[in-house]
């Protein structure tokens, strides 16, 4: 499994925990009564301040109900990434020769559902290196291929059993464009919709290709 593919796990790890040990939000948190599209955490949810903060989904941008898990949200460095993997020392020389420059993570969770979203954005000196990252990672990936549109310059969707939660299912999206890469993982039970994770990627590589 790759880094990011690690860190993910982790992220839905930590998604589930709060989940499960979750009381009732703080009342400004809580879904759009009208069921909008937007989350209901709304724009004044804040996250953390970095150079790729925008290209993860901001909260207004995620499904009703869901609120950023601050705590695991934000900057990461290569030693934070190689650190996820089995072999972090391995980790760490692959980063090192695709020429990693940063990471961002961000987390999202239903306190009151089962739907939990991690979105991992890297950026790289180059482009050959973010293109050799992201093979390394298609090459690692796991689950049943899904025949979806290409986004961005390359991509691949998978879908498997989300960990920890029976029956539900788990939507990784792996995509680039340029010298970006991202690791895009939603979940939710019973079933988790592909076209979600299309979606969220879809407005990324669009704010990413505006801005370059």
């Amino acid at each position: 499994m790759s880094p990011r593919a690690r860190l993910v796990t982790a992220a839905l790890a930590l998604g589930a925990t709060a989940l499960t040990g979750c009381s009732a939000p703080d009342p400004a948190l809580r879904s759009d009564p009208a069921g909008g599209s937007s989350s209901g955490a709304g724009p004044e949810v804040a996250l953390p301040a970095d150079p790729l903060m925008p290209l993860v989904p901001a909260p207004s941008e995620v499904p009703t109900g869901m609120v950023p898990l601050l705590a695991g949200t934000g900057t990461r460095d290569a030693a934070a990434v190689a650190g996820y993997s089995a072999d972090s020392g391995a980790a760490a020389t692959a980063l090192t020769a695709h020429r990693f420059s940063r990471a961002y993570v961000a987390q999202y969770a239903d306190p009151n559902g089962a739907q939990v979203l991690s979105v991992v954005v890297a950026q790289f000196a180059d482009e050959a290196g973010a293109t050799a990252d992201l093979e390394d990672d298609l090459a690692g990936s796991s689950g049943e291929p899904l025949d979806l549109p290409v986004i961005g310059e390359a991509s691949q969707a998978r879908r498997q059993p989300l960990p920890g939660a029976g029956e539900g299912q788990l939507v990784t999206l792996r995509f680039r464009s340029g010298r970006t890469t991202w690791l895009l993982a939603y979940g939710n039970t019973p079933t988790a919709d592909p076209a979600v994770a299309v979606g969220l990627a879809r407005q990324l590589v669009d704010r990413a290709e505006a801005a370059s």
